[in-house]
C-alpha cells in the first residue's frame, strides 16, 4: 500500500482486481476471500443425526421418568468431535424437542397438562401460567445437559 490516502476505498487491498479480471474473461463468477468457517455438509447430517437420535431417546427418557439423561446426553455432546458451540446447541435442541414431546404427548391424549403446569409454575412461585410451568420444566432439563456439556469439554480437552 503505497498511498495512504487510499485505505478505506474501493480497490485499496486488491480484493476488488479479481471481480474486474473475471467480469472482462466472462467465465464463471470469482471466488471472494472468505473468513468463515468451512462447513462440511456431512458434518452437519450427523449434527443434524445426533440430535434426533438425543432428542428421542430424551422423549422417551422423560415419558419413562429418567430426569438424568440430559446429563448423559451432554456428556455425550461434549465429548463428540465438533466444537463447543454444535455441542451446546444440540443438548438445548435434543432436550427443547424431546422434553417438549414428552410433555405434550399426554396434553393430546387429554390429560389436563396445561393444568398441571400452572399448579407446578405456581407451586413454584412463577406466575400460574402453562407456559410459564413448560418453560421453567424445558430450562431444568436444558440446564444440567449444558453444564454436562461443559464437563465433558473440560475433561476431554488434553486428548484433542
Amino acid at each position: 500500500m503505497a498511498d495512504p490516502r487510499r485505505l478505506g476505498q474501493r480497490g485499496a487491498y486488491r480484493l476488488g482486481k479479481l471481480r474486474v479480471a473475471s467480469a472482462r474473461s466472462g467465465d464463471r463468477a470469482p471466488r471472494e476471500p472468505s473468513f468463515g468457517l468451512r462447513r462440511s455438509r456431512a458434518l452437519v447430517t450427523w449434527w443434524l443425526a445426533a440430535c434426533a437420535v438425543a432428542a428421542v431417546t430424551l422423549g422417551f427418557g422423560a415419558a419413562l421418568g429418567l430426569w438424568f439423561l440430559p446429563f448423559v446426553v451432554g456428556i455425550a455432546a461434549g465429548a463428540a468431535p465438533w466444537r463447543a458451540p454444535p455441542a451446546a446447541g444440540l443438548v438445548v435442541l435434543a432436550v427443547a424437542v424431546g422434553w417438549g414431546a414428552a410433555l405434550w404427548w399426554p396434553a393430546l391424549s387429554g390429560a389436563p397438562a396445561g393444568a398441571t403446569a400452572r399448579v407446578i409454575a405456581a407451586l413454584a412461585g412463577l406466575p400460574p401460567h402453562a407456559a410459564v410451568g413448560v418453560a421453567a420444566t424445558l430450562l431444568i432439563g436444558i440446564l444440567p445437559g449444558l453444564a454436562a456439556v461443559w464437563l465433558a469439554r473440560a475433561v476431554t480437552r488434553w486428548s484433542r
